[in-house]
């Protein structure tokens, strides 16, 4: 059991990874597109065709595809004023609730738009623009990302729930202590 957990951990952290990757070169892509339609606006009186469109398109990559590595560090926004003074088991279980939560969230979003990209790509939708840039492949990304974070969430719920039936934290969650050496 311990083999096939460490497997689908790797593969998990492996696939963030990638996410990640495409993040970042979605978020270059879209500075070299407004880059170049400024440039192109104001030399040649040309700017790119559809660029606001291509960058709010490469937008949803740049936040729906690094929400599962976030997740992985718990990076996400928290408040933790009164539940850093809870026991560790409690935090544990708040810890599997927050992650449910969001599982319910966005799994919802994502089932919605990935239950539409069928007939989407069947219709051939496209925004209205130059270039007519189709609908369906930053839904694919956007449900991606989120079929991706889902599955990070399932592990955070189970290790919250580990947690609370060991009292053991995991790694990545527990505090570390202040570090002394370099006071004086």
């Amino acid at each position: 059991m311990g083999d096939v957990t460490h497997l689908f951990r790797r593969l998990l952290g492996a696939l963030e990874r990638v996410a990640m990757i495409l993040s970042g070169t979605a978020l270059l892509i879209m500075g070299g597109i407004v880059t170049a339609s400024v440039l192109g606006r104001q030399l040649f009186n040309a700017p790119i065709p559809d660029d606001l469109i291509m960058v709010g398109l490469l937008m949803v990559c740049v936040i729906a595809l690094p929400l599962a590595f976030i997740e992985s560090q718990s990076g996400h926004i928290a408040v933790t004023v009164t539940t850093d003074w809870l026991p560790v088991r409690a935090r544990g279980l708040l810890r599997a609730f927050g992650a449910l939560a969001m599982m319910v969230f966005f799994g919802s979003i994502g089932f919605m738009v990935s239950q539409k990209l069928p007939r989407e790509i069947a219709q051939g939708t496209y925004y209205d623009g130059t270039l007519e840039i189709p609908t369906w492949p930053m839904k694919i990304v956007f449900a991606a990302g989120i079929a991706l974070f889902v599955l990070r969430l399932a592990v955070s719920i189970a290790e919250g729930l580990r947690t609370c039936a060991t009292g053991v934290a995991p790694a990545h969650d527990r505090p570390t202590a202040p570090d002394r050496s370099e006071q004086v």
